[in-house]
This record gives C-alpha cells, structure tokens and sequence, in this order.
C-alpha cells in the first residue's frame, strides 16, 4: 500500500472527515516507529500526550461522532452513570468469553429500557502485525529487515496469548468460541454485504463467536459468523463482532473497513450517549465502592496534573522573584520630622484635593495671623 492510493480512497468516502482523521492516524502511527515504541495498548482510547495505538479505537468513536452520538469512554460499569446511554461498544482486553457477573449486568441493562445497544467485540486480532507489514514497504531497504523482524516478533507475541485459549470450547449464553488458525478472509454474504467489495477488504478470522440459531447473521465468510444480532431484550439488541480487524484504528484506514464500521453505526440506531467501555481479562468492575481521593492524587490525573505542574514551578519563580534579598540589607535615610515646610505643604496639598478654591481661600484667610499693632 502507498500513500497515493491510501489518500484516493479517502477522497471516495461518504464521510471525508473520518477519512481523513483514519488517514492521519496511520501517517502518525507510521512516523511514530521510527522514533519511539510502537503504541499497540488494546481497545483503548487516545491518552495524551501517548501516541494512539495501532489497536486503539478513536477512528471509530469519531465516527460515532460524526453520525451524531455523544461519545464517552469507561472503564467500570457504574449502574447511575449508565442510565441515560443508549449504546455501549465494548472491546474487551480477555480473549475468553465475558463472566456470568458481567452478563447478567449487561441483561438488566438492555431490558430496562427499550432501544439500548450492546456491541461486543472479540478480542482475537492483533493490528500490530499489520502495521509492520505496510511501514516496511515505506521504509528504505536497509530498514526492511528490522521491521520485518518487529512484524515477526507482534506476531508471536499474538499466538502466545491466545494460544491458552485455542484449545478450549467455552461459550456462554451469548455465543460460544470457536478457535481456528488465523487466516484472511475472501469470501463475505450477509446483509451487510452490500456494497463492500470483498477483495479489497483485510479481515482475519480466528476465533469466531457462534450465535444462537435465533440470532441473526449480518455478515458471514462461507459457514462462519463475523456479524451477528441477538434480539431478544425488549426491544434491545445484543451485536457480536467476531474481532476488531475492521473496527479498530489501523484497519480503519481501509476504506471498506470504513463501510462495514458505518453499518454498525446505522445499526445501534438513532443518534445518543455511545460509551467504549475498555476492560482487560475479567471484565469491567461493577459499581466498585467510590474511593476517596486526596489532594495529591489529583497531581496523577490528565490534564490536571499537567497544569498543577506548571502553577507550582510558576509558584516557585514568583517566589524567588519576589522576596529573596541578595546582598546586605541596606538602612534608608531617615527623613527628619522637624520640618515645619512639610506641615505647610501638607495642609497645602489638603486644601487641593478639595477642589473648592473659595474654601481654600476662606481657611486660609481664617487661619492668617494678623500684622502685629503693638505701640512703641
């Protein structure tokens, strides 16, 4: 892939600032390795001043935006704070299927109003890989072995943590886990078919989360589920995606990635409150107990640790500015207090600030001593 083609297709997409934030987050991503470590941190947003990640998911939360949600991001279940949400992505960090406790959460929530949404995304994609495979075709010759070398080293890291979880056959009451050797997909059906021209497509299937019979399958490569919707929550909805390899910030530049990612959008509904909750292996907390937070906790937290930074090192510039004394102290001269010219040119001054020259004139004459008339 080269930089030309990348930004043609951009041009072609229904939502121009999408593809254009895709684009400069690749282009990022793509001069950030040459300079520092790859960020590849899974389903989680951009924390500045942190480069995003390969594995991140701003691309499609700006998305969400652009189709007029209001995005928020999470990272425990707090039952008050979620009430008024209408939609939750969640990309959770665990390979293995989400907890009993977690799901029974996420059922009371989808019946407790009619509309709400549940993404839920697989965790068996790594963009890390694919990352170093397309930044070593833009790197000169003496480069491309080295990153080669990083795409070989994601890749194992990648098989070693699932590698736990590829003989196991678990599942829950959403869908069970289906683990196969990675590979590309070539072949897409389904109703988000249309319109997505699968040949230029880029996504890789592992593990698949199989759905009930019941739910239905919204995109599909030969016998095996991408997509699937569960409705069964009055009037809520329950959407399985596979993995991230369409959805997440590196495959997002993609310009079919970016049509499958606007489906799901289309999907969840009308435009309202969208929260990506991020969680690692476990799953989110639920309504943990609220902890109390000191004053020097606050200096821990973006951006308030940052600017409480700056105010103290202004603080202490002021400081030595303002009060130190270099050198000997030095004694003023004292002024003498015998000086009856100064009590004159203080009851002069007086008499000005009353800007009444009459008065002035009538004090003055009040106060005159009169010529002396003493006889000889």
């Amino acid at each position: 892939m080269t930089a030309q083609p990348a930004r043609s297709t951009a041009a072609k997409c229904p939502s121009c600032q999408c593809a254009m934030l895709a684009m400069c987050a690749h282009l990022a991503l793509l001069a950030s390795g040459c300079t520092e470590p790859l960020n590849t941190s899974y389903g989680r947003h951009n924390e500045r001043p942190m480069p995003g990640s390969v594995n991140g998911t701003d691309v499609l939360a700006g998305m969400f935006s652009e189709a007029g949600h209001k995005v928020a991001f999470r990272r425990t279940l707090i039952t008050s704070n979620l009430e008024e949400t209408s939609t939750i992505v969640w990309f959770p960090d665990d390979f293995g299927p989400p907890n009993e406790t977690v799901r029974d959460w996420f059922d009371k929530w989808l019946s407790a109003r009619a509309g709400r949404t549940l993404v839920y995304v697989g965790r068996d994609f790594d963009a890390a890989p694919l990352y170093w495979q397309k930044a070593t075709r833009l790197v000169p010759p003496d480069m491309q072995a080295k990153y080669r070398a990083h795409q070989l080293g994601e890749i194992a890291f990648h098989d070693r943590q699932r590698s736990p979880h590829a003989s196991e056959e678990v599942g829950c009451d959403w869908f069970s886990l289906e683990t196969d050797p990675l590979e590309k997909v070539q072949d897409l059906a389904g109703p988000w078919f249309s319109g997505i021209d699968a040949a230029k497509t880029e996504i890789e299937l592992g593990t698949q989360l199989v759905p009930p019979q019941q739910a239905g399958r919204l995109l599909t490569s030969k016998d095996k589920v991408l997509v699937a919707r569960h409705d069964a929550w009055h009037g809520g909805q329950l959407i399985t995606v596979a993995n991230g390899s369409f959805l997440l910030n590196m495959p997002l530049v993609n310009h079919e990635h970016r049509k499958l990612a606007g489906k799901l959008i289309k999907a969840v509904g009308p435009p309202g409150r969208v929260v990506f909750l991020e969680s690692g292996t476990g799953g989110p907390p639920i309504d943990p107990a609220a902890e109390a937070i000191t004053f020097w906790q606050l200096f821990g937290g973006w951006p308030l640790n940052v600017i409480l930074l700056h105010l103290a090192v202004l603080g202490i510039i002021f400081c030595f500015a303002r009060w130190p004394i270099f050198g000997r102290p030095k004694l003023p001269a004292t002024e003498g207090t015998s000086d009856f010219g100064k009590h004159v040119a203080a009851v002069g001054q007086l008499l000005f600030r009353s800007k009444d020259r009459a008065y002035a004139l009538s004090k003055l004459s009040d106060d005159a001593i009169p010529p002396s008339t003493g006889s000889k």
